[in-house]
């Protein structure tokens, strides 16, 4: 969608605080990329310590499904009301097709591949196929450009990608020895290319998003169809491969643990939502990829991943990005 595109009515944009003077869209879109880069990597630890306790299938449909318990009676008033809570058509088949994409072709193999070979392999693989996906589809789809800064940007992030991604054997070996998850060059090779699957149907999912708010959606509307489609999807799914009473022998802190990850999880996808609204992919994908940081680091502190100069090397790249993209162009 060209950027003549009508802009969708002030009243169905995210509720936020006022602007303080000289806060221009581009900044303000940076911090909502900034704000979802540290929710969604708080949801990764949480995610990362049940993967090893429970099903990935059964933890994605509960964090999902937080999405239709808070944003379902939003759109019911916005019906009551008169209001058309959801697009119609195509548009409404697109972000359908896309969210079922990005739960089994992104959510779960990401879930899954965390028990396999950690936090610090995981998202930055998926960090760095999204951010190419994202580069190409954005100029291919939006007709975007990419300034030189946020390609080289992203050029040095990739790199990082690629550092980390090297210890991912090591990795798996160590959760092994501490997690006794099953090991093995079959097990790494299946867990690299699940992360590499994920991180295109997130850009797949970032170009849908930026495209249906420049074409007038409401944000509630694409906050909601996508998770929404996680939930209705798995939750037949879960009941018919666990019955009943295996789901409901989930221990309530565990629980509570699914029903903060789903909320908190709402949180980060709402700003991200607000910060492709203000923002281009590229740079938004970019600021995003902070989580290539937090995630290493949340790794070796907190499930004492394996260290190695590699993974320290980068880091170290991410940070660089995150200044070089941050700087004037």
């Amino acid at each position: 969608m060209h950027r003549n595109s009508p802009p969708p009515p002030p009243s169905l944009h995210p509720p936020s605080c006022p602007e303080p003077p000289g806060l221009s869209p581009a900044a303000l879109g940076t911090a909502c990329c900034v704000l979802a880069a540290v929710g969604y990597t708080i949801v990764n630890v949480c995610l990362r310590h049940l993967t090893v306790l429970y099903d990935p299938m059964w933890l994605l449909c509960v964090k999902e499904a937080m999405t239709v318990v808070w944003l379902g009676p939003l759109l019911v008033w916005q019906a009551a009301r008169g209001r058309r809570p959801l697009p119609e058509g195509r548009t409404l088949g697109a972000l359908i097709a896309v969210g079922l994409f990005t739960h089994f072709g992104g959510n779960l193999p990401l879930i899954w591949a965390m028990g396999i070979v950690g936090l610090a392999i995981t998202i930055p693989l998926a960090t760095g196929v999204n951010l190419v996906a994202c580069a190409v589809l954005g100029r291919w789809v939006l007709g975007e450009r990419v300034p030189l800064q946020s390609g080289l940007a992203t050029a040095v992030l990739i790199v990082s990608v690629v550092l980390l991604s090297g210890g991912a054997g090591r990795a798996n070996h160590a959760m092994a020895l501490s997690e006794h998850v099953v090991a093995g060059p079959g097990w790494v090779a299946l867990a690299v290319a699940a992360s590499c699957l994920a991180g295109m149907s997130y850009g797949v999912l970032n170009i849908a998003i930026r495209r249906a708010l420049t074409a007038g959606v409401p944000w509630t509307a694409v906050g909601f169809l996508i998770p929404a489609m996680g939930a209705i999807s798995l939750a037949p799914l879960c009941l018919g491969r666990f019955g009943l009473s295996g789901l409901l022998a989930t221990s309530p802190p565990d629980f509570l643990l699914m029903v903060f990850c789903g909320t908190l999880n709402l949180l980060a996808y709402l700003a991200i939502i607000k910060g492709l609204e203000l923002t281009s992919v590229v740079r938004a994908n970019v600021l995003s990829a902070s989580q290539v940081a937090m995630a290493a680091v949340a790794g070796l502190l907190f499930f004492r991943e394996a260290a190695s100069p590699v993974l320290v090397a980068g880091v170290a790249m991410t940070i660089a990005g995150m200044v070089l993209i941050g700087r004037p162009g």
